[in-house]
């Protein structure tokens, strides 16, 4: 598979301290590491919505870093998807208008487009009778499965997801990793920070965060549900030998 994000050498102030790494196009990789680690200051600088103090991010042919702020707020809306913890979605509007805003809000001549592909991402993460219900209404898992489709909705080459389970049940958190699982079967690239270990067991590799440095690197593979178990076992292992 070919190389979509290098990262080179990124420092950001004191929390990150010479960072590199690569992805490869369709792999799903988890960022883990104690609280005050880093991780979630490298997925904002790694993906632009922050400028390290140094070093290079490639986004394939594109370096990140040199770019201007404008230019990085369209490669993120045309080229990135973002899920957060925090599921900031518009109370004002109801699931499926949410999950288009970002790309009819940038190209209202393709509205009838971005709300086609709106029902078919809700259709593939099992959604689709939420469609026209408020924010309110909906659980938790369900609310960040509509987060998902809208990071899908402008077809990302890469999906940026900062604890997008850490306030979730373990039935909604088993939801939305299927959601995931799904896209990244698909070829979606993901970089994902938790700090939950069976979440991270599923991804194809995951590396280690301390003090802001990378110090160890555990791969996976691409998850196979029968292999769960002895998956989740071996993370678990390597994380106590890692210090977790």
């Amino acid at each position: 598979m070919d190389t979509i994000l290098k990262v080179r050498d990124i420092k950001k102030d004191s929390i990150l301290k010479g960072i590199s790494f690569e992805m490869t196009e369709g792999e799903m990789i988890a960022i883990m590491g104690p609280s005050g680690s880093g991780k979630s200051t490298l997925l904002y600088n790694v993906s632009g919505m922050d400028k390290a103090s140094s070093g290079e991010v490639w986004l394939k042919d594109t370096e990140i870093s040199g770019l201007s702020e404008d230019e990085k707020a369209r490669l993120r809306l045309k080229r990135m998807g973002f899920v957060f913890q925090m599921m900031n979605m518009l109370s004002n509007l109801n699931i499926i208008d949410n999950i288009a805003f970002p790309a009819v809000h940038s190209d209202k001549k393709d509205r009838k487009e971005y709300y086609r592909r709106a029902n078919e991402l809700m259709d593939k993460l099992n959604i689709s009778k939420l469609a026209e219900r408020s924010i309110k209404e909906v659980s938790g898992g369900e609310l960040q499965r509509a987060c998902i489709c809208r990071s899908m909705i402008m077809k990302p080459e890469i999906i940026f997801a900062d604890e997008p389970t850490g306030a979730l049940n373990r039935t909604a958190t088993a939801e939305v990793m299927d959601a995931f699982l799904g896209i990244n079967r698909e070829g979606t690239t993901i970089m994902m920070v938790t700090h939950d270990s069976k979440v991270a067991s599923m991804c194809d590799r995951i590396l280690y965060l301390l003090d802001g440095e990378i110090r160890g690197e555990l791969v996976l593979g691409k998850y196979i549900e029968k292999d769960g178990r002895e998956r989740e076992q071996r993370t678990a292992n390597w994380l106590s030998s890692m210090g977790w």
